[in-house]
């Protein structure tokens, strides 16, 4: 079995949300132990989604996919006790992460130059809407947030105006690009000895994620035109009998191969000069065969065929199905709520993938624990509960 790359280090997780919560919760997944530092109320998205049940026992389903195989600490940064105790974690650890707004840890002498003092080693992260720096570092923001004031709804324009995508994509793309910084600080740390600083941005993320239409539109002022379902013919969403397929014609031998796979091989043989001269028309032919079979019918000839094409389908289909099975991106982990199915690190290194522990920890389970191992006496601890 391949051993994880982060045995043995420790991440204080002063985060709430989603972005920072992903990040440190893959640095879980690669074997990290993560101690989640949680105020009184608790993270903002134990209370988002899922049965009664479980948001009683504060485990939502905002909460839970991202929160799994870390301890849970409460402390309240904002009191001395509570304060002293991160402080006192920040002595054992290898990685801080916070994505409060900036100022704030400098605020409560939790910042870098503070933490540093005492833990010279310490690699820490920031997380925030638009960094530590700037004109809009001050602002606060969550992903949807950002993708109106990064440019990102401006790429994407249906109907009545530009959209917000359906899931968070960007807290969990910012929660990954921190991933890879804090292992570039690791190997910076390991190579010099020294803490590392790092300072990422939501909306930073946002413009590499639009990497092509960024360096387009710095590079020339004008930004491309908003992107839409069908951009050229058997390029695009197109209508099936139920539900829709998408076809991606980049390239004549594309197209020629999608019109011979939906049984328009007659028009796929056409001579080049001819094939590009009557493409338009060929397209109409191409949208009133799609409609003689469901996108699912249409998907498995796709498949079978192993055509640049695919059916638009359901996510509840595609997490139920073998491919998602055969990938092992997902894992049950136990939880006071019951059994849940939470993602694991999405690759494979030497046929293992990595996951994370086996459970979901409730609001300050792990407090009087770890106070132990710190060395906090009996009578501190109940001092500290007290509080």
């Amino acid at each position: 079995m391949t051993a994880k790359p982060l045995e043995g280090m420790r991440v204080i997780d002063l985060t709430h949300v989603l972005a920072g919560p992903y990040c440190t919760y893959q640095l879980g997944l690669l074997g990290a132990e993560v101690i989640k530092i949680e105020s009184p109320s608790g993270d903002l998205v134990r209370g988002w989604g899922g049965e009664s049940a479980q948001l009683k026992l504060g485990l939502g389903s905002g909460f839970i996919p991202q929160n799994a195989g870390k301890r849970s600490v409460i402390a309240d940064i904002k009191t001395e006790p509570g304060n002293q105790l991160v402080r006192d974690l920040v002595q054992s650890a290898d990685i801080f992460v916070e994505n409060f707004r900036p100022g704030t840890m400098a605020k409560y002498n939790l910042d870098y130059a503070t933490l540093a003092d005492t833990n010279p080693g310490l690699i820490y992260l920031s997380i925030s809407a638009f960094g530590q720096a700037g004109p809009k570092g001050h602002r606060p923001g969550f992903d949807d947030v950002i993708q109106a004031t990064s440019g990102f709804m401006s790429i994407n324009v249906r109907g009545d105006g530009p959209i917000r995508t359906g899931g968070p994509v960007l807290d969990y793309a910012t929660g990954m690009h921190a991933t890879t910084a804090v292992l570039a600080a690791v190997l910076l740390q390991q190579k010099s000895g020294k803490g590392q600083r790092i300072d990422i941005a939501m909306q930073d993320v946002t413009l590499l994620l639009m990497n092509r239409h960024t360096s387009i539109t710095a590079s020339t002022g004008r930004a491309p035109a908003p992107g839409s379902n069908r951009d050229a013919p058997l390029l695009g969403r197109y209508r099936a009998k139920e539900g829709y397929v998408m076809l991606a014609g980049y390239l004549p031998r594309h197209q020629r191969s999608i019109l011979t796979a939906i049984g328009l091989g007659h028009l796929a043989d056409l001579p080049h000069s001819e094939f590009r001269q009557r493409l338009s028309e060929i397209d109409v032919q191409v949208e009133s065969t799609l409609l003689e079979k469901t996108a699912t019918e249409w998907d498995q000839i796709f498949s079978d065929q192993a055509i640049v094409a695919g059916g638009v389908e359901h996510l509840d289909r595609v997490v139920a199905g073998a491919q998602t099975e055969s990938r092992k991106l997902l894992v049950l982990v136990d939880s006071p709520a019951g059994p849940q199915q939470v993602t694991t690190a999405g690759y494979h290194i030497n046929d293992q993938v990595f996951g994370p522990g086996n459970s979901i920890p409730m609001l300050g389970e792990h407090t009087e624990e770890v106070l132990a191992e710190l060395g906090y006496s009996e009578e501190q601890i109940d001092l500290y509960l007290e509080h």
